[in-house]
């Protein structure tokens, strides 16, 4: 009996059984201070404070939502910036090795403290401009009517000056003191502090504190190199299934009945290609090694343990992914390409939260499931792979974008409308 063991590096054991390292994890635990302060007060919603005190529960829910809330348009947004697509892929790819290592869903949101707090300034920001943007709208009126009428107008354009600065100051306060909520209630208290630490000398070194607990779980260049190795690996398994697959259907040719038979044969490799790919992803981003992308036995093995599982979680994969493809019928101009990102976002994260989880199920059963499940579990997909690589094989001619939009694979590579934006 195969049995997967967390200690080992992928690789068969002297007793044969199957290995795996997926507890290993590359993400630095932070350390939480004990001081008061809210620059050193954990970042995020934390741990949920149980059914038993309701209103730390809601608060602690409050924060979950603005976190998540503000989470899919922080991807969208890095997805959108040119050269920054990859972070987004690399944080997906992150969620999906968190998933895979505890084997719960809720643990797929690691930039969730960031977006917690990024969430809660941007809150509170919107809150404390709505008096300016009132005043200065009747202030703008009065001006209009001072100069149809000749009225002198009254000092309410003073008075929206000196609300700007003052909000603007008291902005800028709680945002240096760490930008939780109590800071924006708490005016005074922001000055004090400033003025301790200016006394001191602490000022600088309070602030970098903010910044490197936001950099350490926001992690850019673990993420930018998750996204590079999956890319690289992606495009390893795909490129001749898609040069295949697209022969008859890229180019007219007098004779086509050899482009025929290539672009079956790209379509017959491309089945097992879409059964393996999004777990060998997850297979390599939870290693760290670039080579795990090959090592199919593993997922194999995975595959044979979790069926139903993996069946459920590729159907859906793919079935909300073959709609992205609609948006290439007519490319849109590069400005819309901010409205479509967040919606490639919204589609692939959960799918390959999903694979994620099925990764871990898999590695921690120990046993395969029973043959009468199995095997009709395979025969079952065998058609409904097939027919993913027949809408690939039809997308270059339904497609302004022509041949490359077949390599513009959404499940598996940059979750933005067209590689041209990249």
């Amino acid at each position: 009996m195969d049995t997967f063991s967390p200690e080992i590096n992928d690789a068969e054991s002297t007793d044969g059984t199957l290995t795996t390292d997926v507890q290993r994890s590359d993400v630095p635990i932070m350390e939480q201070d004990v001081d008061n302060d809210d620059l050193t007060i954990p970042l995020g919603p934390g741990v949920f404070p149980g059914i038993r005190k309701p209103f730390r529960s809601l608060w602690w829910l409050f924060h979950v939502l603005l976190g998540v809330g503000f989470l899919l348009p922080l991807l969208a947004g890095l997805a959108a910036i040119p050269g920054f697509s990859l972070l987004s892929l690399g944080v997906m790819l992150a969620a999906q090795t968190q998933v895979a290592r505890s084997g719960r869903l809720r643990d797929g949101f690691p930039l969730l403290p960031v977006a917690t707090r990024i969430g809660t300034i941007g809150l509170m920001v919107l809150l404390f401009l709505a008096p300016i943007i009132m005043v200065s709208s009747v202030a703008g009126g009065q001006r209009v009517v001072s100069q149809l009428s000749g009225i002198p107008s009254s000092s309410l354009s003073a008075v929206t000056l000196v609300l700007q600065i003052v909000i603007f100051s008291h902005l800028m306060l709680a945002i240096a003191n760490g930008g939780s909520f109590t800071c924006f209630l708490r005016p005074i208290r922001n000055i004090r502090q400033l003025r301790k630490r200016l006394r001191s000398g602490e000022f600088p070194p309070a602030v970098n504190l903010w910044t490197d607990r936001l950099t350490a779980i926001f992690q850019p260049w673990h993420h930018f190199v998750l996204a590079m190795k999956a890319v690289g690996g992606a495009l390893c398994w795909l490129t001749i299934p898609t040069v295949l697959l697209g022969m008859s259907s890229t180019s007219p040719h007098e004779n086509p009945g050899l482009p025929g038979f290539l672009s079956f044969v790209g379509g017959a490799l491309m089945i097992p290609v879409a059964a393996w790919l999004p777990l060998l992803q997850v297979h390599q981003a939870t290693t760290g090694r670039f080579k795990a992308i090959f090592e199919v036995r593993v997922v194999r093995e995975i595959i044979c343990r979790v069926p139903i599982r993996w069946a459920i979680a590729t159907v859906l994969l793919y079935a909300l992914a073959i709609p992205l493809y609609l948006s290439k019928v007519v490319l849109p101009p590069a400005d819309a390409y901010w409205l479509f990102t967040p919606l490639f976002i919204l589609v692939i994260y959960p799918t390959r939260l999903l694979i994620g989880w099925v990764y871990g199920m898999g590695v921690k059963k120990e046993q395969r499931a029973a043959r009468l499940v199995r095997w009709p579990t395979k025969v079952f997909m065998v058609p409904l792979l097939g027919l993913y690589s027949l809408i690939l094989f039809a997308v270059p001619l339904i497609s302004e974008a022509g041949p490359k939009a077949m390599f513009e694979n959404h499940a598996f590579l940059l979750p933005v409308p067209s590689g041209d934006f990249e």
